[in-house]
């Protein structure tokens, strides 16, 4: 290749990244303010593992072990630990701040659509392709790429922030790719050992995104099957069968490392939980597989939700289209499979497709249906439609400008088409209430728009009364789970706790745990229930059933360290405390009450040094001032006194701190004259201050 060559293909690949960079860009400007949703919560926003406040290895490294299953708990099973990792880095640098963890998500997007820009250049120059696509390569790649990354069917891997997951993942997967084939075609031994290393690098950073990227080795043989080797030659079919048993064990072993007796069982047991069958469930993907192509060809807005109705297939027969679906999906395959030869990227793109929906559209007792599950697995599907418009374009390149004009605008106009898609389809996304509106119109049939509308969004508003109209309607629906109706019974009780109607939430939290009394988060609502409704008793059992299952949960060791501090053991209420404070050493609410456990055990040295800890945690907390100044009159240390006076001043404009004190802070714990005294004592400094 010469220079002039050289520098011409890189002035292409510059050009088309950086159009594409800007295209992702306008397509989700709109995002950068949109809202936590569902499966966010528990993976991040109360995910405490993740809340890191240094950059130490220590804490780094705790959130490799952050399954939100369990949240609180420093386990032993890795977690997905690479996007945690990165979950951790936006909390320690933004808090929940929305903005930062969109700049990274749409970050790997686009890293991941130029990623696929190069793999798609290097495809075309293996063995099998080289001399089909002589020229236009660079478009094929751009264009393959573009309408990958623009497709509105994205949004949901994107725009969704838990589902970073899912989008790093694909990153990771393509990034393995791209360094095979380089390792494949490059000549020099040293680079393809880098190459060769760099390929196993991205298989272990994929397998650490998300589980379902064990099907890596299978695309690597199916992409050196199709672009390698030549299928004409008997040595060869016998070589691809032992490539194949090899695949096979590669993919048995990562699949036995998977297969432990807790995720055996969680396959075994999970369709306890789920309106369907494994059987059901097997008949009723294919259907959903064609729904993904017939999402992924024609992504308009109103097709797109985050919940879609799905019958669930009871048989052959039933709904009609079941086996029309299976004998589809099977002729797909078999086309694939008859395309090797004479049309590779067209195998390339089914085959691909069909074994990325392997792992969440068999056998896992997982939702039916997602849209990010196309994420990855639609990553191929656009390089024979490239391929179509490049030949196109070729074509009447050399017969008719004025056709070559149409296809240039016609191309164009489809970019524009996705661009516009996605901004639109990004704006159900913007808060709760826009997701699950839009969700309640596409999905009427499904229980979850209706419960996460009246959770998310008028539960929060304060507006209760909608809620649990909400709430009631969910509960209505025929397929609701016995698991969404214990979570939405145990919502609607934090409705009547705050109506301090605690005979109606006691009812309907033991019925929420009848239904489900292996969820461990309604009984840990309940506990705190409990312990505002003053039930000490009951709430001691509750939260003993929860700490026998995980005695290394962060909640559960604070709230009954609360209850031992209210039933006068100390040294109890002190242990739990520093179990607490152990696993999340930055928690100001642990440091305050352990801060008063030793100041209800006479030792008002170490009750203030930890106070100081957590105002230090938390400069300007009012809780920790009062503390102090309280502990400080006890030992009689005027000028402290004086010192965390002034600053509670400070902490709040006048009209604020007297209605503070006087009607908000309300601390059982502090001796009974103890609030009366500190409201005098800054009445008398403001007046003293005043005079001056």
């Amino acid at each position: 290749m010469t220079k002039t060559v050289k520098q011409s293909a890189s002035i292409k690949c510059v050009a088309g990244l950086l159009i594409l960079a800007a295209m992702i860009f306008l397509a989700y400007m709109n995002t950068f303010q949109a809202s936590w949703h569902l499966d966010d919560f528990p993976n991040i926003k109360k995910n405490t593992v993740l809340h890191i406040s240094n950059l130490e290895f220590k804490s780094l490294f705790q959130t490799f072990y952050s399954s939100p299953t369990k949240p609180g708990v420093l386990g032993r099973k890795l977690y997905r630990p690479v996007p945690c990792l990165t979950f951790a880095l936006n909390w320690y640098f933004g808090k929940d701040r929305v903005w930062g963890y969109h700049l990274v998500n749409t970050a790997i997007h686009m890293l991941t659509a130029w990623l696929l820009f190069f793999t798609v250049l290097n495809l075309l120059k293996t063995p099998n392709l080289i001399d089909k696509f002589p020229s236009g390569q660079h478009v094929i790649a751009f264009l393959a790429a573009a309408m990958w990354a623009l497709n509105p069917v994205q949004t949901q891997a994107v725009t969704y922030i838990v589902q970073r997951m899912a989008s790093m993942a694909a990153m990771f997967y393509i990034l393995s790719i791209f360094f095979y084939l380089k390792f494949r075609l490059d000549d020099s031994a040293v680079k393809r050992i880098a190459f060769l290393l760099g390929c196993l690098m991205g298989l272990i950073l994929a397998m650490g995104s998300k589980e379902n990227t064990i099907t890596l080795p299978a695309a690597l043989w199916l992409i050196e099957v199709i672009c390698f080797q030549d299928l004409d030659r008997r040595q060869t079919k016998r070589n691809l069968i032992w490539g194949a048993i090899a695949v096979g064990i590669v993919l048995v072993g990562i699949g036995l490392l998977f297969a432990t007796p807790g995720r055996l069982s969680w396959i075994v047991n999970g369709y306890a939980n789920r309106p369907f069958s494994l059987s059901e469930r097997l008949l009723t993907e294919p259907r959903i597989l064609i729904f993904y192509l017939s999402l992924i060809f024609y992504p308009i807005a109103n097709r797109l939700s985050i919940v879609h109705d799905v019958e669930v297939s009871t048989s052959l027969l039933q709904p009609w289209s079941t086996l029309p679906s299976i004998l589809l999906v099977v002729a797909l395959i078999g086309f694939g499979l008859s395309q090797v030869r004479r049309r590779p990227l067209v195998a390339l793109a089914i085959l691909f497709f069909f074994l990325n929906h392997v792992v969440e559209s068999s056998i896992l007792p997982l939702e039916l249906i997602f849209e990010h599950r196309n994420y990855l697995s639609s990553l191929f599907l656009f390089i024979p439609i490239a391929v179509g418009f490049s030949r196109i374009f070729e074509y009447y390149g050399t017969k008719s400008s004025g056709m070559k004009r149409i296809v240039a605008a016609g191309i164009v106009f489809l970019i524009g088409c996705l661009i516009s898609g996605t901004y639109i389809r990004n704006l159900a996304w913007a808060t709760e209430r826009t997701l699950w509106e839009d969700a309640m119109r596409k999905a009427p049939n499904s229980n979850r728009p209706l419960h996460n509308l009246a959770w998310g969004y008028y539960t929060k508003k304060g507006q209760y009364d909608k809620a649990l109209e909400l709430y009631q309607k969910s509960l209505d629906r025929q397929q609701i789970t016995s698991h969404a109706k214990s979570l939405a019974l145990s919502n609607m009780t934090l409705i009547y706790l705050h109506r301090k109607d605690f005979s109606k939430a006691k009812l309907l939290w033991k019925e929420a745990l009848e239904l489900n009394p292996g969820l461990d988060i309604i009984r840990h609502r309940y506990v705190m229930g409990l312990v505002e409704m003053a039930d000490w008793d009951t709430a001691l059992y509750h939260v003993n059933l929860l700490l026998a299952k995980y005695p290394q949960h962060i909640d559960y060791n604070y709230m009954k360290g609360r209850i031992m501090l209210n039933q006068g053991d100390y040294d109890s209420a002190q242990h739990h405390f520093l179990a607490g404070l152990k696993l999340k050493p930055d928690s100001t609410e642990i440091m305050l009450n352990l801060g008063i456990c030793y100041y209800l055990k006479r030792k008002p040295e170490r009750a203030e040094a930890v106070f100081r800890n957590a105002l230090a945690h938390a400069p300007g907390y009012r809780p920790s001032l009062m503390w102090l100044i309280q502990t400080n009159i006890e030992v009689n240390d005027r000028a402290d006194v004086d010192r965390y006076l002034d600053k509670l001043i400070a902490s709040t404009p006048e009209d604020d701190l007297i209605n503070y004190l006087e009607n908000i802070f309300d601390d059982p714990y502090m001796p009974p004259d103890a609030k009366s005294d500190i409201i005098q004592r800054v009445n008398s400094k403001k007046s003293a201050a005043a005079k001056q």
